[in-house]
């Protein structure tokens, strides 16, 4: 199945694994400085057991996106903010 462009991709990834399909989108786009080309800077959504489960959660990002790294937020910069 295709999707639209700019909606992500997911990937099944190799070796034997609980979950193997992967879910990420391209945040954004910077040029190498060294080749002049352009590279994309992705992150990952999350890991699923089947390729349903990933496009499913590539989905509700989509609908509503959220900040991926919110999870790695310390209780330091909680108080701060």
């Amino acid at each position: 199945m295709k999707l639209p462009n700019g909606f992500g991709s997911v990937y099944k990834l190799s070796g034997n694994r609980r979950k193997p399909y992967r879910a990420i989108v391209t945040k954004q786009w910077q040029i190498d400085t060294e080749t002049g080309k352009w590279k994309q800077k992705r992150k990952t959504i999350g890991y699923y057991e089947n390729k349903k489960e990933a496009l499913q959660a590539l989905a509700d990002y989509n609908k509503s996106p959220y900040d991926v790294d919110s999870s790695k937020v310390t209780f330091q910069e909680v108080f701060e903010r």
